[in-house]
């Protein structure tokens, strides 16, 4: 059976002209979306992920209940984590050393475009 992904596009207009990036999303359920957003400096992916409807981030993005937690699929070069995410991610029991992350610490940049982010429940 072929995965088709479906597009959701984020960029209504953009009179900022602001860069404008592409994000893999698989679900939990394997379902692919392919996401094009813009990319506001001040938002990180778990505000831009709830903009397009993705129930998640429940601490409201302070990494204090890990709903956002996430695997990353692809080889982009991230943002550290820091000492909250860290303690955070230790608490899960799926967590994957390698490619867990919480969604709500990855600050918006262009280097983020192609991503790929598979959605972890636990």
């Amino acid at each position: 059976m072929e995965n088709k992904e479906t597009l959701i596009d984020n960029v209504i207009e953009n009179p900022n002209s602001l860069d404008i990036i592409t994000i893999n999303i698989i679900d939990v359920d394997d379902t692919r979306y392919i996401l094009r957003t813009l990319v506001h400096q001040n938002q990180n992916l778990m505000e831009v992920f709830r903009e397009v409807e993705f129930a998640m981030g429940h601490c409201g993005g302070m990494a204090l209940c890990a709903s956002c937690h996430c695997y990353i699929e692809s080889s982009h070069c991230l943002n550290n984590i820091d000492l909250e995410e860290e303690s955070m991610l230790d608490q899960l029991q799926n967590i994957n050393c390698e490619k867990s992350r919480l969604i709500c610490q990855i600050p918006m940049n262009k280097s983020l475009d192609g991503i790929v982010i598979r959605i972890v429940r636990d």
